[in-house]
């Protein structure tokens, strides 16, 4: 019998949850353990939005509500035989069907999908195949040392490599608890790679050879090594085929000088761009971003750069940091797309031409505030597009969510531009914005 599960064996699995089959049944028909179904299932089972709202049952307090509203006529009716009135309640609080909470935890072989309201959820082989092989990849590449791990690596390293011109196998014979298991050439690679507060030149034999070339290395300098587990491109169609009409945002960053302040931008589906000024290209600017904009990223797109590698910390937020800090919610999904395959967001990717006309490339974002990139967000999403049929982004936006989305845009300061005031050239800014994108071009054409 394989170690591995295989996809064969996880279609039968799907097909057994179809006929209704207790994980006990299936076991004995792959000879597997209970328990390796069981896990197989939970481990990977996915949320679908099929059905989901079709009647407003979908909330806990539908059958006691006593909310009332008038109608157009004047008279008193029942909140709740309103249309979606779940979407416009402050008291909505999302029903969970009692069955999901114990064996088999899916909805595969319910008779009541058809007309069941609440968000259910699957389990599909192929899905499941791709999500085991993304793990068994992410499981075997690079060094998977955490922030607070090489922290430690590097307090343990600092005073007696630096100043003390001890070896690093010496080092870690005397502190063994800072290197949490890590190999003495594990420690070397993370050393090499510039990823602790010692560097190569800090190592006395090292300095005398000449640095062994190993193509097989992987530097990675991610928050978690694997957050791609899950999250990659084919899962992100797989959880798009299962929630049909879901809308996505795509992520990337702008770089302005090397080693300067960077934008952070989101592209929405009606083609608005959002943009936020960082400091640094780091995950934990990334999650700040998230925390401050609640709610208004259903699924997310993005590359596989570091400062997107904590997607934990974005897909869910304290519901109550004061009180229960450790109970969390879902707010948002993160998928990343394959490496060097930046056309999977081509939207985003279009869109930074439109911003490269006012920030030119190569020009520094040290000087700009976040006022700047207000209006110059304002004048980016005034402008008409043929792709929407010669509406605006901003007014496509404030179309689909309404006049929540008008204050929404407006707390961030982006506002409506007329057609014939938009500016999309570097003299928007101001004149020293201007002469910073002239020296960038000249720079660029080898002139300076």
């Amino acid at each position: 019998m394989a170690k591995h599960m295989t996809l064969d064996t996880r279609k039968g699995i799907a097909h057994g949850l179809e006929c209704r089959l207790t994980f006990a049944q299936m076991a004995t028909m792959f000879s597997r353990a209970v328990s390796t179904i069981a896990n197989e299932v939970k481990n990977r089972m996915r949320w679908s939005n099929k059905g989901y709202g079709c009647t407003n049952a979908v909330c806990e307090h539908f059958e006691t509500c006593s909310k009332m509203y008038r109608n157009a006529d004047g008279r008193k009716m029942p909140f709740k035989h309103q249309k979606k009135c779940f979407e416009m309640c402050e008291d909505f609080r999302q029903r969970t069907c009692l069955e999901l909470g114990h064996a088999p935890y899916v909805c595969n072989g319910c008779d009541r999908q058809t007309t069941c309201p609440l968000k259910k959820r699957y389990y599909v082989a192929d899905a499941a195949q791709t999500n085991y092989r993304g793990t068994l990849v992410e499981s075997r590449r690079g060094t998977h040392a955490t922030d607070e791990e090489r922290a430690d690596m590097s307090d343990a390293l600092l005073a007696p490599v630096k100043f003390g011109r001890q070896s690093v196998g010496m080092v870690m014979s005397a502190a063994k608890e800072k290197f949490h298991g890590f190999s003495e050439r594990t420690v070397y690679r993370l050393v090499n790679s510039g990823l602790l507060s010692v560097g190569r030149s800090d190592l006395v034999q090292a300095c005398s050879r000449r640095p062994r070339k190993d193509k097989s290395a992987v530097t990675v300098t991610k928050t978690d090594a694997k957050c791609r587990v899950g999250r990659t491109y084919e899962e992100y169609c797989a959880f798009l085929a299962l929630n049909f009409g879901v809308q996505t945002v795509e992520l990337d960053t702008v770089i302005g000088s090397v080693g300067g302040k960077v934008l952070f931008t989101l592209m929405f589906a009606c083609g608005l761009m959002l943009a936020f000024l960082r400091d640094a290209n780091t995950s934990q600017t990334t999650t700040r971003i998230f925390n401050m904009l609640q709610g208004v990223f259903p699924v997310i797109l993005t590359d596989n750069g570091p400062e997107f590698s904590d997607p934990k910390m974005i897909e869910f937020y304290r519901v109550d940091p004061e009180h229960n800090p450790t109970k969390l919610e879902r707010r948002t999904h993160v998928f990343f797309c394959d490496p060097y395959n930046s056309q999977q967001k081509p939207h985003v990717e279009r869109n930074h031409e439109e911003i490269r006309r006012v920030l030119v490339k190569g020009s520094s974002f040290d000087a700009l505030t976040q006022d700047d990139v207000n209006l110059m967000l304002s004048h980016v999403n005034s402008a008409p597009r043929a792709s929407l049929d010669g509406k605006t982004p901003y007014d496509a936006f404030v179309s689909f969510h309404g006049e929540r989305g008008r204050e929404f845009l407006e707390k961030l300061g982006v506002r409506r531009v007329n057609a014939e005031s938009v500016v999309l050239d570097p003299i928007l800014l101001g004149e020293k914005f201007k002469k910073e994108a002239n020296r960038a071009i000249l720079h660029r054409h080898g002139v300076l």
